[in-house]
């Protein structure tokens, strides 16, 4: 897919330009007829020098999540004074520090000229604005409560990076302690162990089996490190490159809610998402199999997006949405509980909004006290390491002076 220029005539005979993305010219012209222009010019656009130079690396550019929401909520301000989409974009695109914001607000007006709607404009830019955000400007346009939508969807955006922010502070503990072990234990491999090992062989002694494990380690990061590093470098990349394929995120994804410590704290995660979701698209009058839809695909876990989509045909049946939670243990009893209430009530948005709640102060007294959880796991870890070392070294020294004692 490419980015091409164009100019055409409306029906009126007014000459309008702009920017499409497509796989070639043809299909510019296509897209223009199909929306009722006349085409008169259809160019590639080229790359700028900057752009360019980054290569690869421009399509890693990001916009930091305090500007997205921040635009969000003037977003939401401008719209709900009355102010035309086209003019509030380029408002915000004056306003706006981040020079990436700001191009691709640029991007998104010519898009919108061109007869787009602001969310088929914004989908073309997965970099900045996700699934979430595209469907959640998607769903207010349909239900035509777009400046509600985008209040909400700010505090949305709001709540998410403060719990990002928050779980980041709290694993980088642990991952600045792993990372000095790591280099601890590649220092003492390959500069303090060889040395004890030409020792301990000159004397030809029984070994133990620390002291043997730690030098079949050390030999092999010193004589076979062409192959390890290699070979590390090698699975990080399958890796990375298996969790991009639909079976490998799939699996992944299942892994996460699995895991001891994080796992409670994924679901809890995607359960407010889904609720907070749930209570917006309800208000503002989207159907529900378009709400469960919707929110399957920004839920973020295919795990759970599954169950929702499968939810569908429970509702199509006419059972209710606790009904068909119910049945389906990965979702929390409680969840199902409090929305078979507000389905009884007529208030199923007030109780998903309830629940939403509860998840949000939940996933901040987890992540507060994530780093109590993770310091004893580190700190034995480190402890066992340790040990293993002090053992390797130590053990064969007691049984050298035990030697020269005799």
């Amino acid at each position: 897919m490419a980015i091409y220029r164009y100019k055409a005539r409306s029906d009126a005979g007014k000459v309008l330009s702009g920017a499409l993305e497509a796989s070639s010219e043809q299909a510019v012209v296509r897209q223009l007829e199909e929306m009722g222009y006349t085409p008169i010019s259809v160019k590639l656009e080229k790359a700028s020098r900057k752009s360019q130079k980054r290569g690869i690396f421009g399509q890693m550019e990001k916009v930091k999540g305090k500007d997205l929401v921040m635009m969000t909520r003037q977003l939401h301000s401008l719209i709900h004074a009355g102010i035309p989409i086209m003019m509030a974009l380029d408002v915000l695109e004056k306003q706006s520090q981040n020079q990436t914001l700001r191009g691709i607000l640029t991007r998104v007006q010519e898009e919108i000229s061109g007869g787009a709607s602001l969310s088929d404009a914004l989908r073309n830019f997965p970099g900045v604005f996700d699934d979430l955000y595209v469907n959640t400007v998607l769903a207010g346009e349909t239900g035509g409560a777009l400046p509600e939508v985008l209040g909400r969807l700010a505090d949305l955006l709001e709540s998410e990076q403060e719990t990002r922010t928050a779980v980041k502070s709290a694993v980088r503990y642990p991952m600045i302690a792993l990372t000095v072990l790591i280099i601890a234990f590649v220092v003492m491999s390959t500069m303090v162990v060889p040395k004890f090992a030409k020792i301990f062989t000159a004397i030809k002694m029984d070994l133990p089996l620390p002291t043997r494990m730690m030098i079949a380690m050390s030999n092999g990061m010193l004589h076979y490190y062409w192959i390890l590093i290699p070979a590390v470098i090698a699975a990080i990349f399958a890796f990375i490159a298996y969790g991009r394929t639909k079976k490998g995120h799939y699996q992944i994804d299942r892994l996460k809610l699995k895991l001891p410590i994080f796992g409670p704290l994924f679901t809890k995660l995607a359960m407010f998402r889904f609720t907070k979701m749930l209570a917006t698209l309800e208000r503002s009058g989207v159907p529900i199999l378009k709400i469960i839809e919707i929110v399957s695909m920004t839920v973020g876990n295919d795990i759970m997006a599954e169950q929702l989509l499968e939810m569908r045909k429970d509702i199509r049946d006419g059972k209710g949405i606790s009904e068909s939670i119910m049945a389906r243990p990965v979702f929390p009893p409680m969840v199902s509980n409090m929305l078979s209430v507000g389905e009884e009530t007529g208030r199923l948005d007030e109780m998903a909004e309830s629940v939403a709640y509860y998840y949000e102060q939940e996933i901040r007294y987890t992540v507060a006290t994530l780093t109590d959880l993770i310091e004893p796991v580190m700190t034995v870890f480190i402890a066992g390491f340790v040990l293993l070392f002090a053992l390797a070294i130590f053990l064969p020294m007691w049984d050298m002076i035990k030697i020269a004692q005799r």
